[in-house]
């Protein structure tokens, strides 16, 4: 029951990401900056007393920022996407877990290669972490399986991409990946790649993506992002897929609701499995720019 109770909980306040990191230059920009800031605070809270069905007190929360910047001038466009976020659950008679933990950092520059601004040629560098550690909970005791840089993220990658319209892209080009575990118990409990004795595995080889974002409904926006990457040293069987979406619905100028789901498969991390993640929550949302 408090296994159940914990993973419910863990729904109602994880937030997605990648979807969140889609890079958008406006078509509006004239050699000007547009930036954004958001706060967001995802809470639940459950008491029981003398509940007939059972139940456990718990209270989770999940506090979030993300700034966007864009840049155009002329036939040169750059953005980039800060996000952190942070989220832990307190059951009681359970020590508290963490549900999110992201910080993510990804630059984007494009180099427009026609009149009707629907072709460009971009560089873009990524890098992901989390700032705290992990447990696998299935075992007893429980396994530490993640910390700050254990794994870490880098990918670097130019290419080509078609944008027929402000709200959708499609792209390809060539990509280098870095995973960095630093801590050599976790590379031997988890791996992520790394062979034991290393911290460092790296892999070249064909991404392809496709961005979508589009207010759908008054009020309501729908954030796509499918993205894969084959290693030139595997087959195309073990091609890294993730797929993540997010329904954002503006309920007034503070309060937001969100579905979210994402789909990856990497068989570095989980083998022959694909990894899902489905949530729907609803919390405080502030623009400070």
């Amino acid at each position: 029951m408090k296994q159940l109770l914990l993973a419910l909980v863990t729904l109602g306040v994880t937030s997605l990401s990648y979807a969140q990191e889609t890079i958008i230059i406006p078509d509006t920009l004239d050699n000007e900056w547009a930036t954004t800031w958001v706060l967001g605070l995802n809470a639940s809270q459950s008491t029981f007393n003398n509940w007939a069905a059972g139940g456990q007190n718990n209270v989770s929360t999940t506090v979030f920022t993300r700034v966007n910047g864009a840049y155009r001038q002329g036939k040169f466009t750059y953005g980039y996407v800060f996000n952190v976020r942070y989220g832990i659950t307190n059951i009681e008679g359970e020590e508290s877990r963490k549900t999110a933990d992201r910080l993510a950092i990804k630059h984007r520059a494009a180099y427009i290669l026609n009149d009707e601004n629907t072709m460009n040629a971009f560089a873009q560098i990524s890098f992901t972490t989390q700032f705290y550690d992990g447990y696998d909970y299935s075992t007893e005791p429980r396994t530490r399986i993640s910390d700050f840089m254990a794994p870490g993220y880098f990918s670097e990658s130019i290419g080509y991409a078609y944008t027929p319209a402000d709200y959708v892209s499609f792209e390809a080009g060539l990509a280098l990946k870095q995973t960095i575990v630093n801590d050599e118990a976790i590379v031997q409990a988890k791996g992520y790649g790394v062979a034991p004795g290393d911290n460092v595995f790296s892999e070249g080889g064909l991404q392809l993506a496709v961005n979508f974002s589009k207010e759908i409904l008054k009020n309501v926006n729908y954030t796509s992002s499918l993205e894969t990457f084959n290693n030139v040293n595997k087959s195309l069987a073990s091609t890294d897929v993730a797929w993540a979406n997010e329904i954002t619905g503006k309920i007034n100028d503070y309060l937001t609701a969100s579905f979210q789901l994402e789909m990856i498969y990497d068989d570095d991390v989980v083998a022959d499995e694909l990894q899902t993640r489905q949530i729907l929550a609803a919390g405080l949302l502030v623009n400070l720019r």
